[in-house]
């Protein structure tokens, strides 16, 4: 163990402003029969319940302000024709407001005014069901998917799976060029073709994008099924990823999108989509492959010790998307300490190496 170890970023308070993917539609309407919920979720430490009401996706704190059972633990249910979420322990009902409408055992007392749970805005976007828990900034938005809704694009949405690693380590993981000669030999990439140009990395409207072209020459040494080409990266702040690739094989579109959730300070919930060209391959062996790819990744992401990001980590020119990303984050950090302008301000400020 190193006996000097420090996080990069001590305060994450910022991580709050921002939308963060809590599950997917399909694991939500797969926690009962009714489809609407509750379900208990996990975000940045704290605990949430989820639920429909009145066909609105809800979110707030998973505690009854009574005595403090799980709210996911409950039910659905009608009150004064509203959806209402039902406690398990003694029935009092929250409205989509977060406010107590119901208290069983005295129907006819006024319902105190502190009678309420938290509630946080909450919203489904490409089949994922996204959570915001500080709204005060409101500057930021749901990150960007490319092709989502376009025409002759087929899109597939896999579901979510957790590694014991934080966000921030998974981040660099799927953008990290230099390793995937070493981890994914024979499956992404020719051990032969180890070296990697340095790219250009542009700042713009809170996403940070470069591009990568991977030699050819290695193309027919690789599994049918890899979807290698060249690449465009699009990545929004803080954890998302959209990886265009022009296929070499027919100069289709594949993008294969991914974002992390923070679900503590030692676990990360991952999501993934493919959006593709119409072809005549089954949605599982692109999955499949995925699936491979991630199971090489994962046993050394979560080797990473301490799994906070490490001030005193030595890194060399091929991790320069890696150091701008993490410069980026500190930024972020003693922004949000400043308050909401100087938080926008460098949330949106741009930085342009490419032209």
């Amino acid at each position: 163990m190193r006996s000097q170890c420090k996080p990069l970023i001590e305060d994450k308070g910022y991580l709050r402003h921002f939308w963060h993917p809590v599950c997917t539609l399909a694991e939500f309407e797969k926690v009962n029969s009714s489809g609407h919920g509750p379900m208990s979720v996990k975000l940045l430490g704290e605990n949430l319940v989820l639920a429909r009401l009145d066909g609105e996706m809800f979110a707030g704190d998973d505690r009854c302000i009574h005595r403090s059972a799980q709210l996911s633990l409950g039910q659905v249910c009608k009150h004064q024709g509203k959806d209402t979420l039902q406690c398990p322990y003694h029935g009092w009902r929250y409205n989509d407001e977060g406010k107590c409408s119901l208290i069983p055992a005295c129907p006819d007392m006024p319902i105190p005014s502190k009678a309420k749970i938290s509630k946080y805005d909450c919203a489904i976007r490409y089949g994922i069901v996204w959570v915001r828990l500080d709204n005060s900034f409101d500057c930021t938005e749901i990150p960007f998917l490319g092709d989502w809704d376009s025409e002759g694009m087929k899109v597939v949405v896999a579901d979510s799976y957790v590694w014991e690693t934080t966000a921030e380590r998974r981040w660099e993981n799927f953008t990290d060029f230099s390793h995937f000669a070493f981890v994914h030999p024979g499956t992404l990439y020719d051990p032969f073709f180890a070296t990697h140009p340095t790219v250009n990395v542009d700042r713009i409207n809170g996403e940070m994008r470069f591009q990568l072209a991977p030699p050819k020459e290695m193309y027919e040494n690789l599994p049918e099924e890899a979807p290698m080409g060249d690449f465009t990266y699009r990545c929004s702040m803080p954890y998302s990823v959209n990886l265009e690739i022009k296929l070499w094989k027919d100069d289709s579109k594949f993008i294969l999108w991914t974002t992390s959730s923070p679900v503590d300070d030692t676990t990360c919930r991952n999501f993934m989509v493919i959006v593709r060209t119409e072809d005549h391959q089954p949605d599982h062996t692109h999955l499949a492959f995925q699936k491979r790819v991630l199971e090489e990744d994962r046993p050394i992401i979560q080797s990473q010790s301490p799994m906070d990001l490490d001030s005193s980590e030595l890194s060399v020119s091929t991790d320069k998307i890696s150091i701008q990303y993490r410069k980026w984050h500190r930024e972020l950090s003693m922004a949000a300490l400043e308050g909401k302008e100087e938080f926008k301000s460098v949330l949106l400020s741009e930085v342009t190496e490419s032209r």
